[in-house]
């Protein structure tokens, strides 16, 4: 329940993605956090961006590192309907095109990323992503507005020093 008394669906899961955010942002990655649940709402799965930190790794976004950790514990799962990716920031090309090939029926962002997120460009998409998306649904977080702020800021803790890291090297 939120400060105003508003109960959010997703506020729980929402925090646990940011106190994973919160975590990358303070081992110096971008502050990015992710969980996963199955159809029952168990968490099998949680992950945060690890590009920086404890070594550098281009590809372990909190999204891909969770999507590790469930394909390697669950390497005969054939399908993913019913389970749902809470992330605290709307995810990027390469995030996005992961899930949508692994098939996370419920994608749930908390915060929008307005420099590199694709949700909002899926019209921009060729055809054949556009059809992998029509069996999933890509959508904001039900978490209260300061939930959602926190996400934001955490991502913008660090996301300069980052930058600087990439572009140098």
């Amino acid at each position: 329940m939120s400060a105003d008394g508003t109960r959010h669906e997703d506020q729980r899961l929402g925090i646990l993605a940011c106190r994973e955010a919160l975590q990358a942002a303070r081992e110096g990655n971008y502050g990015v956090g992710a969980v996963l649940v199955d159809p029952g709402g168990r968490i099998v799965a949680r992950g945060r961006n690890s590009v920086f930190f404890p070594r550098f790794r281009s590809d372990l976004h909190a999204e891909m590192v969770v999507m590790n950790a469930f394909e390697a514990r669950h390497p005969k799962s054939e399908h993913m309907r019913g389970y749902t990716l809470v992330c605290s920031l709307e995810p990027c090309p390469m995030c996005l095109a992961r899930l949508l090939v692994a098939g996370v029926q419920t994608v749930k962002f908390l915060a929008r990323d307005d420099l590199a997120g694709m949700v909002g460009l899926r019209k921009n998409f060729p055809t054949a992503w556009r059809r992998l998306w029509r069996r999933q649904e890509f959508v904001r977080a039900d978490v209260s507005p300061g939930l959602r702020r926190f996400a934001l800021d955490v991502f913008l803790l660090n996301l300069e020093a980052c930058r600087r890291r990439l572009l140098s090297r």
